[in-house]
């Protein structure tokens, strides 16, 4: 292991998360990817009662999540941060709100000087004060952003005597792990590190494995974007992390909010806006890329975070994150990560993913890139890892036409798969398979 990771190691026993979190992938709404810094109080209770009006919050998207810009730039005289006018009842009254409506309370903070807009102190020198705040509003989620980490600011001038001395960015992360701790409230916590560590989470040799003891998910990469291969390449970019950083009950690897339902995104350089087109000129989804998209994220279990405008989503966006059966696989409490079993442009056809579920079942996603050509993608259960014998007959069900297809020997073809779409099926033994081997995790 690295010596970064003998280090968290080495703090891991007196540190680690044990709060018993998370044990599937959280799910809920965030409020940046539509709206930026334009957040307040008004808009926050609005998104919720629309996460119950539409009946998100029932098949479970539980975290209500406020991001950057919440409170001003400065802190009061006695260090705390200090919510802005567009939070006039106040956070421990937000949280009350959220509470009796069955929600959980997200809140945002980062381990620099300053938020990554510049517009409110991070937490830097600060974590056991924010942490106690955090605590008294009855805060459920802490995201932890990486910006402004290099050094102390001099509206921070003091942190030295609050911190004695400027903990390397790595290490803060466990810093605000123990203030949690400290609290005595379960707090979910989600790191999102600085660009420059992700590539340590992604090679084995580096014991990237560490990060799950002081964070309950971990951001793999920047922030989404709308747009179909866009999302691609954070499914894409999540492979990298499965030997080096395993998902698994507590600790998962977060792939950020879901961009279904967002036609644009907001310029990062301008606070708050003004909207452009998504980077790669498409401007949103068809509904067989959202479905595609989101049957991805949900196998790979992200944690499933709504990204869109939950006040303004509807048609086949909204129908595409109220999938149940799709959402059963992500919070399937066996917990196994999916895995790449074929790679897109082999010369057995289209893309193959697949996972292990509890009760010896499993789910399998079909996936044709190509844009232009439909396409016939065949896969059979011996290359799954699901039989070990020729003439296993297994039930086939497909999760977004809600209909059972009837049960298959050796394996599967799913004929004229649409370009840029999916099929996803949930597979179950005919017969008793218990001693079966577990299949995905086995390839």
């Amino acid at each position: 292991a690295s010596t970064l990771a003998r280090i968290f190691l080495a703090l891991a026993p007196a540190a680690a998360l044990r709060n018993g979190l998370d044990l599937v992938p959280p799910m809920g709404w965030s409020n940046w990817e539509s709206s930026g810094c334009d957040v307040s109080e008004d808009l926050i209770k609005r998104s919720a009662d629309a996460l119950v009006a539409k009946g998100l919050a029932d098949v479970g998207y539980k975290i209500v999540g406020i991001d950057d810009c919440w409170a001003e730039l400065n802190r009061n005289a006695s260090g705390h941060l200090v919510p802005t006018a567009n939070f006039s009842s106040g956070m421990k009254s937000l949280g009350d709100y959220l509470h009796k409506r069955g929600f959980k309370f997200g809140i945002y903070s980062s381990a620099g000087v300053h938020c990554c807009q510049h517009t409110m102190p991070g937490s830097l020198g600060y974590e056991w004060i924010d942490a106690q705040d955090f605590a008294s509003w009855g805060v459920d989620f802490l995201k932890y952003d990486g910006c402004f980490m290099e050094e102390f600011h001099e509206t921070l001038q003091d942190a030295p005597r609050r911190f004695p001395f400027t903990p390397p960015p790595i290490l803060r992360y466990p810093i605000m792990q123990q203030a949690l701790n400290k609290t005595g409230r379960n707090i979910s916590y989600l790191c999102n590190f600085p660009w420059k560590f992700w590539d340590l989470f992604k090679d084995p040799s580096a014991g990237g494995d560490w990060v799950g003891e002081f964070c309950n998910s971990w951001r793999t990469g920047g922030d989404a974007q709308p747009g179909f291969f866009s999302a691609l390449s954070y499914v894409d970019g999540s492979e990298k992390y499965t030997t080096a950083v395993p998902s698994r009950p507590g600790r998962w690897n977060h792939l950020d909010s879901l961009e279904i339902g967002n036609n644009v995104s907001f310029d990062a350089s301008i606070i708050g806006g003004p909207a452009r087109p998504a980077d790669n000129g498409e401007g949103g989804m068809t509904q067989d890329q959202e479905r595609a998209v989101f049957s991805l994220y949900a196998l790979v279990k992200s944690p499933l975070f709504i990204g869109a405008d939950v006040l303004t989503l509807k048609g086949h966006s909204l129908e595409t994150y109220l999938n149940k059966e799709v959402i059963a696989v992500n919070q399937d409490p066996l917990g196994a990560r999916g895995r790449l079993v074929r790679p897109h442009g082999g010369a057995d056809g289209g893309e193959v993913w697949a996972v292990d579920l509890s009760g010896g079942e499993g789910c399998i996603v079909l996936m044709n890139r190509q844009q232009d050509q439909t396409q016939d993608i065949a896969v059979t259960w011996e290359e799954v890892g699901l039989a070990e014998k020729k003439n296993t007959e297994m039930n086939v069900r497909d999760l977004w036409l809600h209909r059972d297809l009837g049960s298959f020997s050796d394996g599967f073809t799913a004929k004229a798969v649409r370009p840029t779409s999916a099929v996803v099926l949930r597979v179950s033994p005919k017969v008793d398979m218990t001693s079966r081997r577990s299949w995905a995790s086995k390839i």
